[in-house]
């Protein structure tokens, strides 16, 4: 908002608009950035589709299109290089709705030659029967941050040492806290999608370890006491050794896919880095597994295919990070603020909002869209009381009133 503010107004005038008018110009450029984005493109893209965690009593699913040109680059996306096409909020999803409103919008914005989504299974049902109707033989990819983390939840979560650890980390973090030692807090543990950065908690375990090891080559009163609060950790070093060697392994099959996409050269080259760990290890397993089942997909193509939706998890960690920065219970006009955040927003783009998009068709928009809020619900089912009129008296309080 500030930065489109800044963009149409700096040196044109000398007045300060009410904060409600900067939010209004923004929901404009955001309707227009979405609007413009839904045109077709003449060459081939890629989508990206995702929910976004529920807020209130609503979710929404996002949809993003990236060109194939995009990918040509040899590094991760970016938020600059994709675009919002898509933004539909619902209390409910089912395969058979997302079927419904991603056919409708590749009627309107053109056929993806590829999707990428997470493998939740409504969104994954909905896309798969989408493509099938796909004019152009688009196939769907599932992306690898979510499929590796899950191959880890699969060996880790009923693992013993796995969950011992875990309790550990809690104890040790309720023990470090407040005290000099703070510094050595193991990484929280996520409540949602706890895999997706798992190994953090395994390298702090090590380093942890180490530190301590050090420090207790010197006999000191610090020591000691530094050595009672982690007391449980060292046993667990061997486990933490074999756990970092997996993580490693796994996150650099990831770097290369999100870096260099999928194609023949490197799922092969994923492949011998996978070779680093045990070959009867169900994680090298499933992460192979995985590979190879797009191996078949790939080869016709001339140019390497997305591997990873990243880019939409950061544009979702970037909208909730302002939901929750203004203390949003729920999800409301506010996700129009999304398309501001990708592509490139110039002082032409928001001249050009603020000319053509209209206050009345925001309202439009978010009528249609968002429907009816928490926030509107109470205000038309509680109204604030009427202020009184001058002159009306009212009775004093604890009057005597006979």
């Amino acid at each position: 908002m500030l930065r489109s503010f800044h963009l149409i107004c700096f040196g044109m005038i000398s007045w300060l608009p009410h904060f409600t008018t900067g939010i209004g110009w923004a929901l404009r450029v955001g309707l227009h950035c979405l609007q413009k984005a839904q045109r077709r493109l003449d060459e081939k893209w890629v989508c990206i589709a995702d929910f976004t965690i529920q807020t209130g009593s609503k979710k929404v699913l996002i949809v993003l299109r990236v060109p194939v040109s995009a990918l040509m680059t040899g590094q991760a996306l970016t938020l600059k290089q994709v675009e919002v096409i898509g933004l539909s909020l619902g209390e409910t999803w089912d395969g058979e709705r997302v079927q419904t409103v991603l056919k409708s919008l590749f009627k309107r914005c053109g056929w993806p030659c590829q999707i990428v989504s997470d493998c939740g299974s409504d969104i994954k049902k909905g896309i798969v029967d989408t493509l099938l109707e796909a004019p152009n033989g688009a196939s769907w990819i599932s992306d690898i941050t979510h499929f590796v983390a899950n191959a880890l939840k699969h060996y880790y979560a009923k693992l013993a040492l796995f969950q011992q650890f875990q309790t550990l980390c809690t104890r040790i973090r309720q023990r470090l806290q407040q005290t000099r030692f703070a510094f050595l807090l193991p990484p929280k543990a996520r409540a949602k999608g706890r895999f997706l950065n798992v190994s953090r908690q395994a390298a702090w375990g090590l380093r942890t370890i180490a530190y301590l090891e050090e420090k207790e080559r010197e006999p000191s009163p610090e020591a000691s006491t530094l050595a009672y609060s982690l007391r449980g950790l060292k046993p667990f070093k061997p486990f933490l050794t074999n756990f970092v060697r997996n993580t490693q392994c796994v996150n650099e099959v990831m770097r290369m896919v999100k870096t260099q996409g999928l194609s023949v050269a490197t799922i092969h080259a994923c492949q011998d880095r996978l070779g680093d760990l045990p070959a009867k290890s169900p994680i090298r397993k499933e992460v192979s597994h995985y590979l190879q089942q797009y191996l078949p997909v790939v080869e016709p193509s001339d140019n390497p295919m997305l591997g990873s939706s990243d880019v939409i998890e950061s544009l979702i960690g970037k909208a909730k990070q302002r939901l929750d920065a203004n203390g949003r219970s729920e999800l409301n006009k506010s996700i129009l603020l999304m398309p501001c955040m990708c592509g490139e927003l110039t002082q032409e783009l928001v001249a050009e909002a603020l000319t053509t998009v209209r206050v009345q068709d925001v309202s439009t928009w978010v009528s249609e869209t968002v429907g009816e809020t928490m926030q509107s619900v109470h205000r038309r089912e509680l109204p604030r009381p009427q202020s009184q009129k001058p002159g009306t008296k009212t009775a004093e309080p604890f009057a005597d009133t006979g």
